[in-house]
């Protein structure tokens, strides 16, 4: 249960059940890390707008590339329910034979997964981003570059990495938890906002 009052789905009026049926999902569930912003639909709203242009929008970084981040960044920081959320999201991007990647990503042995080049410049970029992120210097952004990621690459690699970093406060400060059925990072298309 969250650490905060949330508004049900059944209770949402006005902007809010607007919001909740825009962004929920098809049986109209809403995610828990959406309902922690119930008491001010602004706030959900500009969450929503976020995720969309980070994670779903037209864009070089692959949807999968997007979704090992978030998972490598959940997991740094210690969100179980972002990291599990998007590691079922990655799953369900990923080949059947790439799959094992999301898993082992989500237990931290990304020096194991099979990643490409390309893969592994993400990691390690969007780890250090994390962890240490005034320790960043152009030897970082050189070697996305020396791995294929053009700046344009590396701009939305660190915008989804900062995104984490706010959904996954979001989501320990206030307590949002996994709920039945969540699990999957979300489909929403990317003029939904």
């Amino acid at each position: 249960m969250a650490h905060i009052d949330i508004i049900a789905e059944s209770d949402a009026r006005g902007e809010l059940a607007v919001l909740y049926k825009r962004y929920g999902n098809p049986d109209g569930a809403v995610d828990n890390v959406l309902k922690v912003h119930s008491l001010n639909p602004a706030s959900l709203a500009a969450h929503c707008a976020l995720y969309v242009q980070a994670c779903h929008a037209p864009g070089p970084v692959s949807r999968a590339e997007r979704e090992i981040v978030g998972v490598v960044v959940s997991r740094l920081n210690g969100c179980d329910y972002c990291r599990e959320h998007h590691a079922a999201g990655l799953r369900r991007l990923l080949p059947e034979d790439r799959r094992l990647i999301a898993d082992m990503l989500a237990r931290g042995d990304e020096a194991d997964a099979p990643l490409s080049e390309r893969e592994r410049a993400i990691v390690v970029y969007a780890s250090k981003l994390t962890r240490s992120p005034a320790a960043i210097t152009r030897a970082d952004t050189g070697a996305m570059r020396a791995a294929g990621l053009t700046d344009r690459e590396i701009l939305d690699t660190a915008q989804v990495a900062a995104y984490f970093a706010y959904a996954n406060r979001i989501v320990l400060g206030l307590g949002a938890e996994l709920g039945v059925g969540e699990g999957g990072a979300g489909e929403w298309p990317a003029d939904s906002t």
